[in-house]
């Protein structure tokens, strides 16, 4: 992939990357549980409930999320109701490395995590072909 065709898309989060995001929020309520749980029915039931929703706002959250690059910044947006968006000039760019853990490596995606003076950047669950391009034509401009 290369700047022209970075240029022409808009990073998106792939279902299986939303899906990952998706384990990720529920692992710790899948971990607490047992414990509300063992306090009261209801009170678990309740905590069921309300960790539910916060899987299903960070699922619509990773739906909305979109960065795009254009030749003088990196533009992400993201949100639900209000959609918000942040700009990151390509030549304040310091850094800008990949993550994958196993369950990103089976589903095919990463986590971009771009450097600036003063902001780190996350691009949570992108295509690892998408991110790789995106890092090399960050770095190509770094002094």
């Amino acid at each position: 992939m290369t700047e022209r065709d970075l240029l022409r898309t808009a990073l998106i989060i792939p279902p299986k990357g939303r899906a990952v995001l998706c384990v990720w929020a529920a692992v710790p309520g899948v971990f607490c549980a047992p414990f509300v749980f063992w306090q009261s029915l209801f009170a678990g039931c309740i905590f069921c409930a309300l960790w539910a929703c916060l899987v299903f706002a960070a699922w619509a959250r990773a739906c909305s999320f979109t960065a795009v690059l254009t030749a003088r910044n990196i533009a992400v947006r993201a949100g639900i109701a209000v959609p918000i968006t942040r700009q990151l000039p390509r030549r304040a760019v310091t850094g800008v490395w990949t993550l994958r853990t196993p369950l990103l490596w089976l589903a095919g995606c990463s986590v971009l995590v771009v450097h600036g003076p003063g902001v780190q950047l996350f691009l949570p669950g992108v295509d690892a072909l998408q991110a790789q391009a995106l890092a090399a034509v960050l770095m190509e401009e770094t002094p």
